[in-house]
């Protein structure tokens, strides 16, 4: 079984495609989701009772692209990546569950990068395309072909 946390602000806008990505994904045999809001540290109960063989986190990522590209993002580049809304940082989480999980899933964080985040809970067209992309490769077993994310120098 194959596990998909999505984590945002369904209140900011794009934020919300980590929640949209959950609910979207649903749809997909194999596959189980949960909506983790901004407090993705309260399902790390689900991920080691439910002992995935591939974990995914899908978020909101700031990385300089154009609204709705994506990229899967690797633990060393996690803190290069503007994740900033939830309580507790990804690698935080990352890091308890290989600690405290004796077979550890295959774990793929997978950025979006949204627009302009303001309050509302609308997830722009953009956006929600490359949600719709990333949850069409999931579901068919291409993760795989997701690009990486590759940090672009300061200037």
């Amino acid at each position: 079984m194959k596990l998909l946390l999505g984590v945002g602000n369904t209140m900011l806008g794009d934020d919300g495609i980590g929640p949209w990505m959950a609910e979207r994904i649903k749809n997909c045999p194999g596959w189980h989701a949960e909506d983790c809001g901004t407090a993705p540290e309260n399902f790390t109960g689900v991920v080691r009772k439910m002992q995935p063989r591939l974990l995914v986190i899908v978020d909101a990522a700031d990385m300089r692209l154009t609204p709705g590209e994506f990229r899967k993002i690797l633990p060393d580049s996690v803190g290069q990546a503007g994740f900033d809304t939830h309580s507790l940082p990804l690698t935080h989480i990352i890091g308890y569950l290989r600690e405290n999980m004796p077979e550890m899933p295959e774990i793929l964080l997978i950025g979006i990068q949204p627009g302009p985040v303001t309050f509302t809970d609308v997830v722009s067209a953009p956006v929600i395309r490359g949600g719709e992309e990333v949850a069409e490769m999931l579901c068919n077993g291409k993760e795989a072909q997701i690009p990486e994310y590759i940090p672009k120098q300061e200037e």
